[in-house]
């Protein structure tokens, strides 16, 4: 087979593989006060498992998989009472107790796979976990404005975290 058959299939196989891996990403967005806050997340599938429990108190996760969950808003936010300047950071969630968990904010954007961060956080705020009346076989990241503050909600399964962040 000539070169000049092999590229276009190489390429083809290329953008095959780039628009599967997209299919596993989700985006999320609000806009509140003028200033815009986007979540670009990986989207795993539970595939008959309940992964929320499997998690240890002190675990930290990557909140998605593959490329960690990317934060990024164009303007300053206060996360758990500390300013986090306008720019992209990665999202870490971390278990704090039996049903308590934090959101972590982590100024490196870019980081993909294992292990996790598991210091260097500039800012940390809790969740709440409840149980949804429905279920999400793939993570879900939900953005809202709630009453001027960011409101943020991950469900995987019936298991939902949720919490908020200012927004300056």
């Amino acid at each position: 087979m000539s070169f000049r058959k092999i590229v276009p299939i190489l390429i083809a196989l290329c953008l095959a593989a780039s628009a599967f891996a997209q299919g596993n990403r989700g985006a999320t967005e609000v806009t509140i006060k003028g200033k815009k806050i986007t979540v670009d997340y990986g989207r795993p599938s539970l595939k008959g498992r309940d992964m929320f429990s499997q998690m240890t108190v002190g675990m930290i996760w990557r909140t998605g998989m593959n490329q960690a969950t990317k934060v990024e808003s164009t303007g300053d936010l206060v996360v758990g009472g500390k300013e986090v300047k306008a720019g992209k950071y990665s999202l870490w969630t971390k278990k704090t107790g039996a049903n308590t968990w934090s959101l972590l904010f982590h100024p490196n954007a870019d980081v993909w796979g294992a292990p996790p961060q598991t210091q260097g956080f500039v800012a940390e705020t809790p969740l709440t976990m409840e149980t949804a009346g429905d279920s999400a076989e793939q993570l879900t990241i939900t953005l809202m404005d709630n009453k001027g503050k960011a409101g943020i909600k991950i469900q995987w399964g019936a298991a939902v975290l949720s919490g908020s962040f200012d927004v300056k």
